[in-house]
């Protein structure tokens, strides 16, 4: 009896790890491959004088297969407006897009709901998401009605999120809004002031706007603070497709907290960020990007200044560490790269070490700093103000593409000249082409993924 006792003993040890010989196999951490390139609009500079040069630094992050059990568990609150305007398929729509969520979640997930109107009030509590049927019973009890307490439904479903803190999850925080925030706190300053504390306990925040009575300046804000992602769904039936492409995301973060610091050499000097925001010392910048997901390119551009050059000549103009931790355990991980340019007397050579991809990139992020300049003036009763700014810019951009040859930047300032047409005619912004202008400058500038039958 006694031999007998000591050989349960032994096994109930073995699969507790606790004999050498039987110890539990640890599950092997699925490192994120992400690489560290820097290009230039021109590798090769005209000799003998000062230039200007546009540096593109990207951490791009394979694309991989990443099931429930090699990628970082999700902590997720649903904010619903459920207020008086969003009756009739509006909500039905919200609902089965909260539904689709719900069902791409796996039971090491977290979820909770949150609901607002005249209040906010959570209609699950965070939880596992394994119990699938009985979270989307819960959610298709929802009725529209009252108010629009917008700051409460994201305060309290931070609330909820914080219940799991201390785990190794993504948290975040995808909001609904089809009105203006008309109970408590409503001002785009107390939601921008909440989105930025939220950041700092490692909650993200995207807003999805539907329809046109919403505040595009709040939610953009909002998002921008929180570091998440901005949505115009311009009806309800864009609502499933908008909250399945959030859940891809936050199913594929493959690192966190991502920090660029670009150390300049002697003879280059930062001039300015084109479409991020970072810190532009003396000699160096540094630059924040809060989530990189698989296969999803994240980038800033920086202009920079380069003292002349004789022919032949080359010179470094930069070195470049990444650092970012790992989704799956924290790990930080680090990258380094160097970027240099050549000197060159004969105009083909120059034109010839041209970078489509780092001209449309500039392009693209100048003309979505212009737009949000534009409605800046619009909303100040200055239209022909703004139409005289972007047909400004549209004319630099031709001027400048005499060099580049750009087909695409070609095509892109001729769409950019019939929008302006549009809003010389319209006599200033439309509601609609607001909305639709914040949210697609957010979302360039940020390098969110698009949903191509969103496209404006």
């Amino acid at each position: 009896m006694k031999k007998y006792s000591l050989f349960l003993l032994s096994v109930v040890l073995a699969f507790a790890g606790g004999l050498p010989g039987f110890a539990k196999k640890k599950k092997t951490p699925v490192l994120p491959e992400v690489k560290l390139k820097v290009e230039l609009d021109r590798k090769v500079l005209p000799a003998g004088k000062t230039e200007r040069v546009v540096l593109k630094i990207s951490l791009e992050p394979d694309q991989v297969v990443r099931d429930e059990a090699n990628r970082a568990p999700v902590n997720l609150a649903l904010v619903l407006d459920r207020s008086g305007s969003m009756s009739g398929e509006k909500i039905e729509q919200a609902k089965e897009a909260a539904i689709q969520a719900i069902r791409r979640l796996g039971a090491t997930d977290r979820i909770s709901i949150v609901a607002y109107s005249n209040h906010a009030e959570t209609i699950v509590p965070a939880q596992s998401a394994k119990n699938t049927e009985k979270l989307v019973d819960l959610v298709r009890q929802l009725q529209a009605s009252g108010k629009t307490a917008l700051f409460a439904g994201v305060n309290q479903g931070a609330a909820e999120l914080r219940k799991n803190l201390e785990g190794e999850y993504f948290n975040r925080i995808i909001l609904l809004s089809d009105g203006l925030a008309n109970h408590g706190p409503s001002s785009t300053e107390d939601l921008v002031r909440l989105g930025r504390a939220l950041v700092k306990e490692d909650i993200s925040v995207s807003t999805v706007g539907l329809g046109t009575g919403y505040n595009e300046d709040l939610m953009a804000g909002l998002a921008k603070e929180g570091q998440g992602n901005l949505y115009f769904a311009e009806t309800s039936k864009e609502l499933p497709g908008i909250f399945d492409a959030e859940i891809g995301d936050a199913l594929n973060v493959v690192a966190r907290h991502a920090t660029l610091r670009i150390e300049l050499e002697d003879g280059v000097r930062p001039i300015r960020l084109i479409g991020r925001q970072g810190a532009i010392l003396e000699n160096h910048v540094e630059i924040e990007i809060n989530q990189l997901y698989g296969g999803q390119e994240k980038f800033a551009l920086l202009e920079v200044e380069v003292t002349a050059g004789k022919a032949k000549e080359k010179k470094n103009l930069a070195r470049i560490v990444a650092k970012f931790k790992a989704a799956e355990n924290g790990l930080v991980i680090s990258r380094k790269t160097t970027v240099s340019c050549a000197f060159s007397e004969r105009e083909k050579e120059v034109t010839a070490s041209i970078n489509e991809k780092v001209v449309v990139a500039y392009v693209d992020n100048e003309v979505a700093q212009a737009k949000d300049a534009a409605i800046a003036l619009a909303d100040e009763g200055r239209h022909e103000d703004a139409v005289k700014k972007l047909k400004k810019l549209c004319s630099t951009i031709d001027s400048r593409n005499v060099t580049w040859g750009s087909s695409s930047v070609n095509a892109k300032n001729r769409q950019f000249l019939s929008e302006l047409e549009e809003l010389k005619n319209d006599n200033g912004l439309t509601n609609k082409k607001r909305k639709a202008w914040r949210s697609s400058n957010y979302q360039i500038q940020s390098q969110q993924k698009a949903i191509p039958y969103l496209s404006k």
